[in-house]
């Protein structure tokens, strides 16, 4: 796997399908299958290979439940799923963190860092790359350090510090020497000559995009013969700008740029109907990298994830702090009597003491009935949001093995069905009464109303609905417009009141 990935490729292939019967080879061959297509660079989409892995390894494997989980992520990438990938990456991560497997954390930070840089997040693409190339470090693995450190330098150069950006690029390239290695040379001259051509130095820039040796790799020669046209056309050298620009057919991840240059070549030749033409491309080009790109901010998922994984945590710390206070509540309930007694003792004539006493026990009781009512709703409350909790993660568990469904009902609406009995119990038939009185709320609006009242805040609610908090604040506005609330109206109090 190591030296030769198309040999273990051709010898997995080759393996009958049953000589791996236990769950323990199934759940290997899974990995070492998925791990020879990546490293041969075979794009999968479908995770229902490495789902083998990640369904079996677990906390006591941390190692294999790492990869698993980046292999994972990685069919996510290919398939254009951020929010997947993110999540996955999330576990790989977590998982690597428990181990001393430094090539696997390199590897999931460099996982991590390349999505920060699609959404031009450059100081934690840093950060990241960072960690990921000490990690490489520590694990004696020259290759990808050097690769790392490479990275760095250009991301210095992105946000215009020169120095930082050149130190990284040479520390990239002392790193390689000793690997010989035609791709790393390559592109660490191409980033030397980037950083020379950013700084309008386009001769030196020239003689570093030469000094780049040919890989037999179309992507990476293509974009060599690319870099030499770009500073041929800064030169005003046309005519060899156009030559190198010929010769590349491979334009997959600078087809904006490429068009962009040709468009700029025919313009300042005056040839402008070449010009428009290339125009169009160009346009294309960029239409279809916006189209890839992601939806959603990867620190808000990874929020959403943090979120997630400690919500449970979270639920029990509110009811501990909760019981707290219903403790410092008796506490001054205590001192309330003890203060009443004093009062007692001091007071000189039997119908001030008897009214005093009257009037204490009767506040003493309402106290103690409020108390009494508070603490069963609030435990009854805890108790429902507990199970929904429960619910949710064996809704999760389950839609992962093909089954979201509990007692015949599938696990949302069973959490749902929940939800209304609980919310109808506390304040009498309020989902019916809601559909009747306003006919205009559909069965959701009722659903999130009912949400509202037992108490549940957005990001609660989003997780169930599986929706962004944004959308839930939306439903909530457009709740009131349905409801025919003034604008200063509490919708919650309102609700309560209905």
């Amino acid at each position: 796997m190591k030296t030769s990935p198309d040999s273990a490729l051709h010898a997995l292939q080759k393996l009958p399908k049953n000589s791996y019967r236990s769950s323990t080879d199934k759940a290997f061959y899974a990995l070492l299958l998925s791990q020879a297509y990546d490293k041969n660079d075979i794009k999968v989409e479908s995770d229902s290979l490495i789902s083998q892995a990640t369904n079996y390894y677990t906390g006591s494997d941390p190692i294999h439940a790492g990869y698993a989980w980046l292999y994972t992520a990685r069919c996510a990438a290919n398939r254009g799923n951020a929010e997947v990938q993110a999540s996955s990456l999330l576990k790989a991560q977590a998982f690597a963190e428990l181990t001393q497997e430094y090539k696997l954390q390199g590897l999931v930070y460099c996982d991590k860092a390349d999505m920060y840089k699609a959404q031009q997040q450059n100081d934690s693409t840093i950060i990241l790359n960072k960690k990921a190339f000490q990690a490489f470090r520590k694990a004696n693995d020259t290759y990808n350090a050097a690769a790392t450190a490479f990275t760095i330098g250009m991301a210095y150069l992105s946000i215009e510090q020169s120095d930082s950006s050149l130190k990284y690029l040479h520390l990239s390239e002392q790193i390689a020497r000793p690997l010989h290695n035609n791709i790393l040379y390559s592109s660490i001259y191409k980033g030397l000559g980037n950083h020379a051509y950013h700084y309008k130095d386009y001769r030196q820039a020239l003689v570093l995009y030469r000094s780049a040796p040919p890989t037999q790799i179309a992507s990476y020669d293509h974009n060599t013969w690319y870099l030499l046209g770009s500073a041929y056309f800064e030169l005003n050298q046309l005519d060899s700008a156009k030559y190198y620009l010929s010769k590349v057919k491979n334009t997959e991840t600078m087809a904006v740029k490429y068009n962009q240059l040709w468009q700029d070549i025919y313009t300042k030749e005056g040839n402008y109907k070449s010009a428009l033409f290339y125009a169009q491309k160009y346009v294309d080009a960029k239409d279809t990298i916006y189209t890839r790109s992601l939806n959603r901010s990867f620190a808000g998922i990874e929020r959403k994830y943090k979120y997630e994984h400690l919500s449970v945590e979270n639920q029990n710390l509110v009811i501990k702090n909760k019981e707290q206070g219903i403790v410092i509540l008796a506490i001054l309930l205590v001192m309330s009597i003890a203060v009443i007694v004093l009062l007692f003792i001091n007071n000189k004539t039997k119908k001030i003491q008897l009214k005093t006493q009257l009037a204490l026990n009767e506040k003493d009781k309402i106290l103690l009935d409020k108390a009494t009512e508070y603490n069963h709703l609030l435990q009854q409350q805890n108790n429902m949001q507990k199970h929904l909790l429960i619910y949710i993660e064996q809704y999760k568990l389950s839609v992962r093995k093909g089954n979201a469904t509990t007692d015949g009902l599938p696990i949302d609406q069973k959490i749902k069905q929940e939800i209304i009995i609980y919310v109808d119990t506390k304040f009498k038939d309020i989902s019916q009464r809601l559909a009747r009185d306003f006919t205009q709320l559909t069965e959701r609006d009722v659903y999130i109303c009912c949400m509202l009242l037992a108490d549940f805040n957005t990001g609660m609610i989003a997780s169930i609905l599986n929706i962004q908090n944004d959308s839930v604040n939306i439903h909530r506005s457009r709740l009131r417009k349905k409801l025919g609330m003034e604008t200063d109206q509490n919708l919650i109090l309102f609700l309560q009141n209905v």
